[in-house]
């Protein structure tokens, strides 16, 4: 490890060259798609891109039902039964392709990145494999120097997508066969042991109480080339430690941060980074230098600086969440020209667990302490903006995010059934003040356990490294919870393998092992019990991260879901969209006497806004 001292202080612009790393985004809409009979990507003759009987136009970042809407294939799925019409899309396979122009100078190396694909794929270049992989959120990054050698600027990178219908599986045994028959009959849409516990994908496309099924496939995430030299920094991660905290505004004494660098270099040589620090969002940079010996291949590398009097970034009801940035670019040693550049934002704040005030001795600690000050917290679930994710744009975060902290939330939980979201969710809350307590990819195991054998916990631990290393350097990240409504006794494997992938990969936030548990409640008896909505007054957990009522669109969004000759009297169509009619019968019947279409909507959020103020 190296530590840095300032070279000098001030505001300006960042130093160094930002054009030496280029990046190429590759979304857009001039991708194309098409299907072909389904079958193992593991079997012989799995590349059968050229049995592609018609490729159409495709958007990327995106999904093949998104696509085929937009081709009128398919109906939208979202309005009346229209789903059910598209079950056929799972019963394929998928190919997606772009074509690149891209071409070399001397000692300059490519990388093709991929985001996000959905779910099981295999990417190639030229009819190249460059790998295979299993899951939904891992970042896929793929050196292709080699492949683009010669004349020719003109490539073709092609993705094969497995088809949802043929997504790993648990092995059920009789009883728990027997069990999935019953539980469906008692209750319809339910599975005591569903299929969808095998996979690392968004929970919720199988089919929830708000969604429905919907298995998504696809280039979810951004796409994009990056161009680099001898040396490609594959990551910097940072980490803080905050000496002598004191108010708001500079509030410390003395900050100390370590950076992580993991690089990737041609050869071994000497090297130096330069680490420029400054303001995102104020004015304030300071700059360092590092020596480094580097070996080829992969590698880690740790340096570390201060920052005197740093800015803290704080809840937006407490103060300004300012924000740093840090560039670091790597020289060759004699060399003016930086082999490679990367920026990435950090906000310095501290976070802690503490027992409630009134809590009982032993209890486990809910009271978020950020900065060193206790924060009352006024929060609210966030499931997926997109039952296809693909679509999701920033402008639909931005519009979202800005709404709950209009209305006073101060945290949001990223459910477990969800998804790990988009860059840009994360980016906003960052900017916004707003913090951020995220759940892996696990939920609403209510009877049995997840898949205990190595290969599934094998899964489990890449695709949950992978959204710890893309996450972990957002300030409004506070807590890691290892997901939603399932046991911790009987998933214990899975528990200690999620702890084990934070402590090496963060170690800098705490984690809960699931939520609902040792403290946390999941009110529910109000609306699934069909409790009066006074219960609320005898709830005396030390944190309630779920609670709350299902009310009525009102009739201009039912009528964009439901057809005009089914929206009265409530009926099949009603219930295909998930309306549990009997409890919204039961917390609505106080505000209605002649019920109609027009009053039912307005009498829900009625009770809902009550129940709210139960006190």
């Amino acid at each position: 490890m190296v530590r840095g001292v300032s070279a000098n202080g001030g505001s300006g612009g960042l130093s160094g060259s930002d054009a030496v790393r280029r990046l190429v985004d590759l979304n857009g809409p001039d991708w194309q798609f098409g299907r072909v009979p389904q079958k193992s990507i593991d079997c012989e003759n799995a590349n059968d891109y050229n049995q592609v009987a018609e490729w159409l136009p495709a958007t990327v970042p995106g999904n093949v039902r998104a696509d085929l809407l937009a081709l009128g294939y398919i109906s939208d799925p979202f309005y009346g039964l229209n789903n059910e019409d598209s079950q056929w899309v799972d019963e394929w396979d998928w190919w997606y392709r772009k074509a690149l122009s891209l071409q070399l100078g001397e000692g300059e190396r490519a990388f093709l990145v991929f985001e996000g694909i959905d779910y099981i794929s295999a990417v190639y270049l030229n009819g190249v494999e460059l790998g295979r992989h299993e899951g939904m959120f891992s970042r896929q990054v793929y050196e292709i120097t080699h492949h683009l050698s010669g004349q020719s600027t003109e490539s073709v990178a092609t993705v094969r997508i497995r088809g949802s219908a043929a997504l790993p599986r648990p092995r059920l045994t009789a009883w728990q066969r027997a069990w999935n028959r019953i539980s469906g009959t008692l209750l319809p849409k339910f599975e005591a042991f569903p299929d969808r516990i095998r996979t690392l994908k968004c929970q919720m496309g199988f089919g929830w109480d708000f969604a429905p099924r919907l298995r998504t496939m696809g280039l979810w995430d951004d796409v994009y080339l990056v161009v680099t030299r001898a040396v490609f920094i594959r990551d910097v991660f940072v980490q803080c430690e905050i000496q002598g905290i004191r108010d708001k505004g500079r509030g410390t004494e003395l900050a100390r941060v370590k950076l992580r660098l993991e690089l990737d270099a041609d050869r071994e040589q000497a090297a130096r980074a330069q680490v420029t620090v400054r303001g995102k969002n104020f004015a304030d940079e300071l700059h360092f230098d590092f020596d480094l010996a580097l070996s080829k291949g992969p590698q880690v590398k740790e340096v570390e600086l201060s920052i005197e009097n740093p800015r803290l970034w704080q809840p937006w009801e407490r103060g300004f969440p300012h924000l740093y940035e840090v560039k670091v670019d790597v020289y060759p040693t004699g060399s003016s020209v930086p082999s490679d550049s990367l920026v990435t934002t950090f906000g310095l704040r501290t976070i802690e667990l503490v027992p409630n005030d009134d809590a009982p001795s032993g209890a486990s600690p809910w009271t978020f302490v950020i900065n060193g000050q206790p924060l009352f917290i006024r929060g609210a679930n966030w499931v997926p903006v997109d039952a296809l994710p693909g679509r999701a744009r920033r402008e639909d975060y931005a519009h979202l995010l800005s709404l709950a902290k209009e209305a006073g939330i101060n945290m949001l939980r990223v459910w477990g059934g969800g998804l790990r979201e988009k860059r840009a969710f994360y980016e906003l809350c960052d900017e916004l003040g707003l913090p951020v307590w995220q759940e892996f990819p696990f939920a609403c195991v209510f009877f049995g356990h997840f898949p205990r054998h190595e290969s599934f916990l094998s899964l489990a631990r890449r695709e949950c490294t992978a959204i710890v290393r893309q996450l972990r350097n957002h300030p409004s990240l506070v807590l890691w919870c290892g997901g939603n409504e399932f046991s911790p006794r009987r998933n214990r494997k899975l528990i200690e393998t999620l702890k084990a992938v934070v402590a090496a990969n963060d170690g800098t936030r705490p984690f809960k092992e699931v939520s609902p548990g040792r403290g946390d409640s999941h009110n529910w008896r109000v609306w699934h019990g069909k409790y009066h909505v006074r219960h609320y007054r005898q709830d005396e957990a030390q944190f309630a991260s779920e609670f709350g009522l299902s009310s009525v669109p009102d009739l201009a969004s039912l009528q964009k879901f439901i057809p005009a000759e089914h929206l009265w009297p409530p009926g099949e169509f009603w219930h295909y969209h998930h309306a549990e009619l009997s409890k919204l019968r039961r917390y609505t019947g106080p505000w209605l006497r002649d019920c109609t279409r027009v009053t039912f909507a307005p009498a829900g959020f009625a009770i809902r806004r009550s129940g709210g103020r139960i006190t």
